[in-house]
């Protein structure tokens, strides 16, 4: 089980944080790994890895920002919040995957609460969701944060009132975001740098 909703918490062995533009690979290579059940639940339809690649490529766009779950530098679940560009409606449009191995572990829940916080502090009064009419578990993590459900024969609607920002909820979402920009941060470091003096002929 999650033990904290907060970006950069630990969950089992891995942790909750925002994704950067700079990690688009991580989500790209997450929505590939999604097998076809998984990918008909979070798109509705049947899609394949040309999809889900050109996706991953709008996805981090002014309109949208993500949350991860994150272990053993490997994304394996993920958070989109949408509609961003349009904040006069004050509403947004909440997606989730997470990888079948690692279902049943609270991963949902954390990533939808870091959401709503994400949500709140932009303005964002109204949050909808959709999912398969089948998808039970999407539709009982719903419920735990107070959705209205709207079932119909295609898919279910889910509407949640976020209510507005506090200066806990936009401190909370500041300091987590910069402990996931400083891993980040580290993360290039070690990608791209090398010792002054790897390269160099040997003295002699």
């Amino acid at each position: 089980m999650a033990q904290s909703t907060k970006a950069g918490a630990s969950t089992g062995q891995g942790e909750i944080r925002r994704l950067w533009p700079a990690e688009r690979d991580l989500f790209t290579a997450h929505l590939l790994r999604l097998d076809a059940l998984t990918r008909r639940e979070r798109f509705g339809t049947a899609v394949s890895d040309e999809f889900l690649a050109s996706y991953a490529t709008t996805t981090f766009g002014v309109g949208g920002l993500v949350y991860a779950y994150i272990e053993n530098g490997e994304v394996r679940g993920a958070a989109e919040l949408r509609g961003l560009e349009d904040l006069i409606a004050q509403t947004g449009e909440a997606a989730f995957s997470v990888e079948k191995a690692w279902r049943r572990r609270g991963i949902g829940e954390a990533l939808f609460g870091r959401l709503i916080t994400a949500a709140r502090n932009r303005g964002i009064r109204t949050l909808y969701m959709t999912c398969l009419p089948e998808n039970a578990a999407m539709r009982n993590l719903a419920r735990k944060f107070e959705a209205e459900l709207v079932g119909g024969y295609n898919d279910v609607e889910g509407t949640i009132a976020t209510g507005g920002p506090t200066p806990f909820t936009i401190l909370d979402e500041a300091f987590d975001n910069a402990r996931g920009f400083a891993t980040l941060a580290l993360s290039l470091q070690r990608k791209f740098w090398r010792p002054a003096f790897f390269g160099r002929a040997p003295s002699r």
